[in-house]
Order: structure tokens, then C-alpha cells, then sequence
């Protein structure tokens, strides 16, 4: 079993007198792809955000260990983080917003090399042609901006972005969900030739079950800022234990055009 890669403890997160994050706990091994899941408002995005110390969190810990050994993420200043920020990388929801629509592609890609002070630009040009190629992307583009992409060109784009600095984890905030069904297709089948050819580890929120089911090997279920339900995704989706993971599991349309989708009653939950 490979080594735990990183470890979340009591994380908690409110904002107001709203508790986004409660007292949220999981550990995530290394080269394993772990789904985070739940409705709009679960807690799942600000989870990821409090990760990568996007925004600050209340208290709880969440220590990640590089070759070096283990670091307290959220006790580290800037300066101290700047490093490890190369180890973990953040893949957004919207494509469209995510890129800098004045620069090239070849500057958005150039940038995190820059601001970590990596190569001279000869290399730096290498590095971003070759990230561009492993995910599909011709050299060609370099020279246009965001705005002449598609959003799945553009998720590529960001995805590269993200690879440029070769990071070990990649915490996917619903990826794909501003994608066409098609486009989120390619999009997933990338991620995991990524995650096969370079052994990276995921951290996958979405809210689509099915996709988590297709690409991730444990999942977290997420409702009102808690984990309710935990583990293998087969054993979660084929035998769920939480009202509410069961809940969520009967929304998932069926393959059956003549099955109509009858999903339970919340008020008959214990939720």
C-alpha cells in the first residue's frame, strides 16, 4: 500500500455564523485518486480551497509530506509554502475565468516557472512545449490567447498549467463541470493517462457520482461541511450506509431509457 501522501485533521471553516467545513478528517495515499462528493453548499470547494491555503481556515490541520518529510501546511508562512506550492497544484472549475485572457498561452504556461525562478528561457520554452504535447496540445497554439480556445482546449490549457511544475498532487475543483458531456469525456480519459503516466495523486471533487464512480478509488461523501460516509467507491456506491449517500445515489439517472428516475424523499431521511 503506498504512503500516505496527505493527512486532513478536524479541518473546520465558517464563515459567519455558517459552518462551511466541520471538523473534517481524511488521509489520501499516494498515486490514489480520492472523490470528494455532495450537493452545492456540502462544504466540498471551500475543503479544497482550505487545502491549498486559498483561504484561511479556523483550526484543524492538513500536513502533507514531501521527500523531505512531513510539513504543517496551514503553520507555514508564504515564504515557507512557496516550495511546496510547486508539489501541489489546483485544476479549476471554469475554464474561462481561470486563464488570463491577456496573455498567450505561452506566458500563462511560462508564468509558474518564473515565479519559482526555474530554467533560463530557452529551457522554460522546452518545458511548456513539452507540457503542451502531453495534453495533446500542438505547439502552434502558443502564440494565441484564451479566448480563441474551446472550454475543453482551454481546460487543457490549465491542466498544463498545473503540470508545468511537476507536482506530486492535483486537487481537481469540479474540473469538468462546466464541459459538454463529450468534452468531459476526453478531459477525464486525460486526467487518468496523466495520473497512470506520471503517478500523481488526486484529490477529485465533483458533484457528478458517476464520474467519481469511473475515475476514483475511495470517496469522501460530503453533507452540510461533514464527511458522512467513507471508502472504497465501489462499497460506498454498491452498498451505501448514510441516508444521505443514498439519497445522492438515487439521483443518478439510469441507463434504462424507460426507467424513470425516482429519487428518495429527503423528508423520509434521517438527514
Amino acid at each position: 500500500m503506498n504512503e500516505v501522501l496527505l493527512e486532513v485533521s478536524n479541518l473546520r471553516k465558517t464563515f459567519g455564523d455558517s459552518v462551511a467545513v466541520d471538523n473534517v478528517s481524511f488521509n489520501l495515499r499516494s498515486a490514489e485518486i480520492l472523490g470528494v462528493v455532495g450537493e452545492s453548499g456540502s462544504g466540498k470547494t471551500t475543503l479544497a480551497r482550505c487545502i491549498m491555503r486559498a483561504i484561511e481556515t479556523d483550526s484543524g490541520t492538513v500536513r502533507y509530506r514531501s521527500e523531505q518529510g512531513w510539513h504543517e501546511l496551514l503553520q507555514m508562512t508564504e515564504r515557507e509554502l512557496l516550495p511546496l506550492r510547486r508539489q501541489i497544484q489546483m485544476v479549476f472549475q471554469d475554464p474561462f475565468a481561470s486563464l488570463n485572457p491577456r496573455m498567450t498561452v505561452e506566458e500563462i504556461l511560462e508564468e509558474p516557472l518564473i515565479i519559482h525562478r526555474l530554467g533560463d528561457k530557452a529551457s522554460r520554452r522546452q518545458a511548456v512545449t513539452e507540457v503542451l504535447a502531453s495534453v495533446h496540445l500542438d505547439s502552434d497554439v502558443l502564440s494565441r490567447f484564451p479566448h480563441a480556445f474551446s472550454g475543453g482546449q482551454r481546460q487543457r490549457i490549465s491542466i498544463a498549467r498545473a503540470l508545468i511544475l511537476q507536482p506530486r498532487l492535483l486537487v481537481c475543483d469540479e474540473s469538468v463541470s462546466a464541459l459538454d458531456v463529450s468534452v468531459q469525456a476526453q478531459i477525464i480519459n486525460l486526467l487518468e493517462d496523466l495520473q497512470q503516466s506520471l503517478g500523481l495523486t488526486y484529490l477529485f471533487v465533483a458533484h457528478d457520482l458517476s464520474l467519481v464512480r469511473h475515475i476514483c478509488d475511495r470517496v469522501l461523501v460530503m453533507y452540510k461541511g461533514q464527511v458522512v460516509e467513507e471508502g472504497a467507491v465501489d462499497t460506498v456506491f454498491d452498498n451505501p450506509k448514510h441516508d444521505y449517500t443514498k439519497l445522492l445515489l438515487s439521483a443518478i439517472p439510469s441507463a434504462d431509457p424507460d426507467q424513470r428516475l425516482a429519487p428518495m424523499d429527503r423528508r423520509l431521511l434521517n438527514i
